[in-house]
C-alpha cells in the first residue's frame, strides 16, 4: 500500500517540476523584449531624422538641376505647343509708348499687340498701330494703320494699310503707306493720297507733313478743289 500510494504521487511531483521551468520562461520573455523594442523604435526614429531632410534636399537640387539636365532647345516645348525660340518673344495686348520730341514735346504711340522678338531687337512689330502728336499751338495729329513696324532707337514708325492721317483742325487724307518721324514730328509717303478739309479736297502723289501737322505739303500731280462759301471754285 505504501508503495502504491508513492508511486501515485512521484509521476504529480514531475509533471509539477516539469511545468514549473516552463511557466517561469514565459513570464521573463515580456521583460526581455520590451527594451529591445525601445531600441528599435529610437533608431526608426533616428533614422528617418536623417533621411528625411536627405530627401528634401535630393529633390530640391533635381528641381534646381532638371532644366540643365534635359535642356534641348529643339525639343523643349510649352503649353499649347509653343517652342522655345516662341517663348523668348515678347508681346504686349494694348502696348502704349510715351516719348518726347527733339522739341520735348510728348507724343503716344498705341497698339492692339506689340510683338519684338527679343528685349534687344532693333524692331517692334505692331497691330493697328495709333500716332498721338501735339504741336507746340495745342493742336493736334494723329496718324493710324492696319500694321506698323516701331524702330526702337531712331523712333521711326513705318506704317502700311489703310493710313489715316487726322488734323484737328478737319483736314484727313488717306494713303497706303507712310512713314513717321516722331522725334521730328513729321511724315511723308510716297503713295497715291487722297483728303478733304475745310477748304475742299485734295488728291495727290504723296504728301510731306511738317510741325506736326502745322504744314501740310501735298507732292507730284495734285489735284485740289477748292471751296469757297459753299461754292467751288
Amino acid at each position: 500500500m505504501t508503495d502504491l500510494a508513492g508511486s501515485r504521487r512521484r509521476p504529480v511531483r514531475r509533471q509539477l517540476n516539469a511545468g514549473g521551468p516552463q511557466l517561469g520562461r514565459a513570464n521573463a520573455a515580456p521583460g526581455s523584449t520590451q527594451p529591445e523594442r525601445a531600441l528599435w523604435r529610437s533608431r526608426q526614429v533616428a533614422y528617418l531624422k536623417l533621411m528625411l531632410p536627405a530627401i528634401a534636399l535630393l529633390i530640391v537640387t533635381l528641381i534646381l538641376a532638371w532644366p540643365r539636365i534635359v535642356r534641348d532647345d529643339n525639343r523643349v516645348r510649352f503649353g499649347g505647343g509653343v517652342t522655345a525660340a516662341e517663348a523668348e518673344t515678347l508681346r504686349m495686348v494694348n502696348a502704349r509708348y510715351v516719348g518726347l520730341d527733339d522739341q520735348q514735346r510728348p507724343y503716344v504711340v498705341t497698339s492692339a499687340l506689340a510683338t519684338r522678338e527679343t528685349a534687344h531687337a532693333p524692331l517692334t512689330d505692331l497691330a493697328t498701330p495709333k500716332a498721338d502728336m501735339t504741336t507746340a499751338s495745342g493742336a493736334w495729329v494723329a496718324v493710324t494703320a492696319q500694321t506698323g513696324v516701331y524702330h526702337n532707337d531712331a523712333k521711326l514708325l513705318d506704317l502700311a494699310g489703310d493710313v489715316s492721317v487726322f488734323h484737328d483742325g478737319g483736314t484727313e487724307f488717306h494713303t497706303t503707306k507712310a512713314q513717321v518721324d516722331l522725334s521730328a514730328g513729321s511724315a511723308a509717303g510716297d503713295e497715291p493720297v487722297d483728303g478733304q478739309g475745310p477748304t475742299g479736297t485734295v488728291a495727290a502723289e504723296g504728301f510731306r507733313l511738317y510741325d506736326r501737322g502745322a504744314v501740310i505739303i501735298f507732292t507730284g500731280k495734285a489735284h485740289m478743289v477748292l471751296l469757297h462759301g459753299g461754292a467751288l471754285q
